[in-house]
């Protein structure tokens, strides 16, 4: 009965944690590519080549793709890889706390 129940509690703890990062790589990968975008353009020594059209289009370029990508789940938490990391932290600390009471 015990161990079903341990069991049990560990296969949901398990899944969500795996939701969790199911969600949360993605969302790495997307901030990621957004600074690199930034970087690209800036390497790219837009400034050695006059474009007077250009200069306006590509400073703003460069700005808009510095702006942090966030993913939310459903406007509350934001998913990232340090979300993952808080989560097992208090999860470890529960069972911790849980084993030390009995």
């Amino acid at each position: 009965s015990v161990t079903q129940v341990i069991i049990r509690h560990s296969m949901v703890s398990g899944i969500l944690i795996a939701q969790l990062i199911f969600y949360c790589v993605p969302a790495n990968y997307l901030t990621n590519e957004a600074m690199a975008i930034s970087d690209a353009i800036y390497s790219s020594n837009w400034y050695s080549h006059y474009f007077s059209t250009l200069t306006k289009p590509i400073l703003l370029m460069i700005q808009n793709s510095q702006r942090e990508i966030t993913i939310t789940a459903g406007g509350i938490i934001i998913m990232n890889a340090r979300t993952v990391l808080n989560v097992l932290k208090v999860a470890w600390s529960a069972c911790t706390v849980i084993k030390g009471i009995k």
